[in-house]
């Protein structure tokens, strides 16, 4: 199309406008979900948080993969300044010694998202992966603003170095991943662990992760409306998220301003093609690979935010999250590998 090759000149020269979806070299799975979606309003910030999660989760339970109990699957709380914190632990069968643990923290805009909605996903990533899985329940916005979720995150992460052995995992193989808001709260966390000096995350997986902006992205302007994830979503999110327009410059809340990405973990990155996110993604990745991380940087071309939540209508998502289990077998553990 000679529209799009235009704009792929523009995003070059960082002058791009907006691409119309029609005109976009969008997958067919990924056409036909946006078509579904047309008069949806994801983040009305009219709605209530209660009832935007019920649709959100209505709608994205049907799109996920289909429901498969192919791991160890057990869901308990613990405790946080005496408040109850869900998490759920996938165990991966056929283990004969204790796995390496991923702390996965779920997409949806610090509003939204579930242990429920992202169960299928982390089923099969455990047990593609043999990498058992710690996903966590954490705050959702408007009730509980930043910093909640952050802390939460942080709790999480010492609390499974603290109880992992006991629970029959490698507590000393730790590594963290999430999508979206979820693959923020990754980055941010290996951040927290460097600075603290623990503890020693062996890897992070982040899914198209909201890493905030310097403000030079084009892929914001040219996919600000039409791609199911849209600008003005973004901005409700901040709205609500944040106490204060100010802390967007916090490290915490965009961990792409930080001043060092030094002495992180390797990374795999995933961006898709037609997201308002990507350039700011792409740039997060570069960040890393410049301060000496080792870093595996994969756009899925034809895709939108968020495709792997999407996995059961489109097929590249039940790659990706394939892709995603791959590497984090491989990057997971620095002294053994389980099978599976």
């Amino acid at each position: 199309m000679e529209k799009n090759r235009d704009y792929q000149l523009a995003v070059r020269e960082n002058r791009a406008s907006w691409l119309p979806p029609e005109e976009a070299e969008l997958s067919p799975a990924v056409r036909h979900i946006l078509a579904r979606f047309a008069a949806a309003k994801r983040y009305d910030p009219d709605v209530s948080p209660e009832e935007r999660r019920r649709s959100h989760e209505e709608a994205f339970l049907l799109l996920g993969l289909p429901d498969q109990q192919v791991t160890f699957a057990t869901e308990f709380s613990i405790q946080r300044d005496g408040e109850p914190l869900r998490v759920r632990l996938y165990r991966p069968r056929g283990c004969t010694r204790p796995p390496p643990v991923l702390i996965y923290f779920h997409g949806g805009g610090m509003t939204v998202g579930s242990l429920e909605q992202y169960d299928s996903l982390c089923q099969r990533l455990c047990e593609q992966s043999g990498v058992a899985i710690i996903s966590v329940d954490y705050s959702l916005s408007p009730e509980k603003p930043y910093p909640a979720a952050v802390n939460d995150a942080w709790f999480s992460l010492l609390w499974a170095m603290a109880n992992g052995t006991a629970l029959g995992l490698d507590a000393s193989q730790l590594s963290v991943g999430g999508d979206s808001a979820g693959g923020n709260l990754a980055a941010v966390m290996t951040l927290m662990a460097r600075d603290e000096g623990f503890p020693e995350l062996q890897f992070q997986l982040l899914i198209y992760p909201a890493v905030g902006t310097k403000g030079l992205s084009s892929s914001m302007e040219a996919f600000e409306k039409g791609y199911l994830f849209e600008k003005d979503d973004l901005e409700v999110i901040y709205s609500q998220y944040l106490q204060c327009n100010e802390e967007i410059d916090n490290w915490q809340i965009s961990p792409l301003l930080a001043k060092d990405h030094s002495g992180l973990p390797p990374a795999f990155v995933i961006s898709a093609q037609y997201e308002i996110m990507r350039d700011d993604i792409e740039e997060y990745a570069a960040v890393l690979r410049r301060a000496g991380v080792s870093v595996e940087l994969i756009r899925y071309d034809g895709m939108i935010h968020p495709f792997l939540n999407m996995a059961g209508v489109i097929p590249e998502g039940a790659a990706a999250i394939d892709d995603c289990a791959a590497r984090l077998k491989a990057g997971a553990t620095t002294v053994r590998k389980c099978s599976g």
